[in-house]
């Protein structure tokens, strides 16, 4: 049985992000056609490109649903008055594909204008928990392991 990942993202990209740029997350998401020369991973290297965060289905090993989304942020515009991209990705991602989905989220991070946590990894095997933390020299996956008995807090749905 192969491992998979489940991967969060949310950022925000920036409000010019360049037309190539935005075109490629466009077709990245599964909105729009691929670019003529991807830029946003080698993809020959693995077999060619495809559109690594297409949602709207059912997760193949979690619950839930694998789901992207990329609008403007309207209800909290910059300073200038500028209107920021919000950008929401969960996906499961095979064991095979793992490098090259987190060579494409490099490649949105160094868009990105978020910094500190913008998401986390799940794998299905172990159930490990890694946060993707942005820095200004790139971002890394750090691991979530609890010191002693985790403090838990009730919470009642009533």
């Amino acid at each position: 049985m192969s491992d998979h990942y489940d991967l969060f993202l949310a950022v925000d990209l920036p409000p010019d992000l360049p037309e190539p740029v935005l075109g490629e997350v466009r077709w990245l998401l599964g909105q729009a056609d691929m670019p003529t020369e991807p830029k946003s991973a080698d993809w020959e290297s693995w077999g060619g490109p495809w559109q690594a965060f297409d949602g709207g289905s059912a997760s193949h090993s979690f619950d839930g649903a694998d789901v992207s989304l990329l609008v403007r942020a309207t209800d909290r515009p910059n300073r200038d008055g500028s209107e920021a991209w919000a950008l929401t990705v969960r996906t499961c991602v095979h064991e095979d594909d793992f490098g090259v989905t987190m060579d494409v989220v490099g490649w949105l991070l160094r868009h990105a204008t978020t910094r500190g946590w913008v998401g986390f990894v799940r794998d299905s095997s172990l159930g490990q928990v890694r946060h993707l933390v942005r820095h200004e020299d790139g971002f890394d996956l750090v691991d979530v392991r609890p010191a002693g008995q985790p403090q838990r807090v009730p919470w009642s749905s009533r």
